[in-house]
């Protein structure tokens, strides 16, 4: 057995909306098709033969989005744990995000890919609460293209 050690400089991209937390991650949601794929695209994932039933399963859950929802955290929930009361955490919610198709081009060029697919965003609530931010890691800036077998 060996160990080698990759540095990887990933680009943060944050956007600053003075739209309230709520709101953000409601458009997220329906963007997202939430609804309709949260219930769905573990069982599509999970039954499908072929690349004809993934691309039908697909169109029937997302439509013409790129992206749909997989799953969602919301970090202020538990960590309002931490604290009494009188103390304000601001929300935080991480979507898991993707598009399987998508996914299976860069898969082939790089088997390291799903290290970081399906791709996570983070939804903040600033402090004063005065708006929402949108993080995310650039995604071409933490997915190296390897030769395959390396």
């Amino acid at each position: 057995m060996s160990k080698t050690v990759h540095d990887v400089h990933a680009k943060r991209i944050i956007f600053d909306s003075s739209l309230l937390f709520d709101e953000v991650t409601a458009r997220l949601d329906r963007e997202l098709s939430r609804e309709k794929a949260g219930p769905k695209v573990f069982e599509l994932l999970g039954t499908v033969k072929s690349k004809e039933d993934l691309e039908r399963g697909m169109q029937a859950i997302i439509g013409e989005n790129d992206f749909m929802f997989f799953a969602a955290s919301s970090f202020h929930r538990w960590r309002s744990a931490y604290y009494d009361q009188t103390v304000q955490i601001p929300k935080a919610t991480q979507y898991i995000l993707g598009n399987p198709l998508i996914a299976e081009t860069m898969i082939a060029h790089d088997p390291y890919v799903p290290l970081n697919v399906p791709l996570r965003v983070l939804v903040v609530e600033k402090a004063d609460k005065s708006g929402t931010q949108v993080v995310y890691y650039q995604p071409s800036s933490i997915m190296q293209c390897l030769p395959m077998g390396i």
